[in-house]
């Protein structure tokens, strides 16, 4: 029997470590991808999350053609219902503290060089998509698009009847994330690069090429990127009741 897990990836959840776990247990990934997440003919990502019902299936068909057995989507949020209602389609996700994917999405940026703040205030301001307000309410209700739209109880509630479609939904700090693929997929949790912010010898030598020196101290101390991080409080109220009624429906 075929099947196809279609992983939504949630930037700074321990994704990368699902992908590459799914690699090493030779898992088929789409014949042209970025950690994952399909790409077409011109290295662009296929915008899964824009697909009708008779695209997504289509899509799906072409998986089943082409033997892949592995997707993720990591920029958008596909139409969830149409996936579950597909019995060749296993939906996977993994969610951590808010509060904390936030600090480790800031950390990530500001220890790799992929933003010019040098505060979480100025970081917040760039407006990224991965540090909306309630990210996991606005990926699981599909209010993702910008301008991005207030969200309400409603959207809530709709976030967590979108999660109970999920075959597996691992909650980290509550779940070990290794432990549970191996079980559901039968994996060989055997060391794979985590993508961890930090330990990552190359983000120390960057930065000392670009004259960072004070960023290479926190970094090597282990101290997160500059900034009052109680700027967040209030900013994930929404995604902490999500996480709050799934914890008892864990695997």
């Amino acid at each position: 029997m075929y099947r196809l897990i279609w992983f939504q990836h949630i930037h700074k959840a321990a994704g990368t470590l699902v992908v590459n776990l799914a690699k090493s247990n030779g898992e088929i990934l789409y014949k042209n991808n970025a950690n994952g997440n399909p790409l077409d003919e011109h290295n662009e990502r296929i915008e899964l999350w824009k697909y009708d019902e008779a695209q997504l299936k289509s899509f799906v068909d072409i998986c089943e053609e082409d033997g892949v057995t592995f997707v993720a989507t990591e920029h958008g949020s596909p139409d969830f219902e149409v996936l579950h209602r597909d019995s060749r389609v296993v939906l996977l996700t993994t969610l951590r503290d808010p509060h904390a994917r936030a600090i480790s999405n800031y950390n990530h940026a500001y220890f790799g060089g992929y933003t010019k703040a040098s505060k979480i205030d100025d970081f917040l301001s760039e407006r990224r998509f991965f540090m909306s307000d309630n990210f996991y309410v606005r990926t699981f209700s599909r209010k993702e698009q910008l301008p991005l739209e207030s969200i309400s109880e409603e959207d809530l509630k709709i976030a967590g009847d979108t999660l109970a479609l999920f075959d597996l939904v691992i909650l980290l700090g509550k779940n070990d994330v290794l432990t549970t693929l191996s079980e559901e997929f039968e994996w060989d949790i055997s060391y794979v690069d985590s993508h961890a912010t930090f330990g990552d010898p190359w983000k120390v030598w960057n930065m000392m090429k670009k004259g960072r020196f004070i960023r290479v101290l926190r970094y090597l101390r282990g101290l997160s990127a500059p900034g009052d991080q109680a700027l967040l409080d209030g900013r994930y109220d929404l995604d902490l009741s999500l996480m709050r009624s799934l914890e008892g429906d864990s695997v």
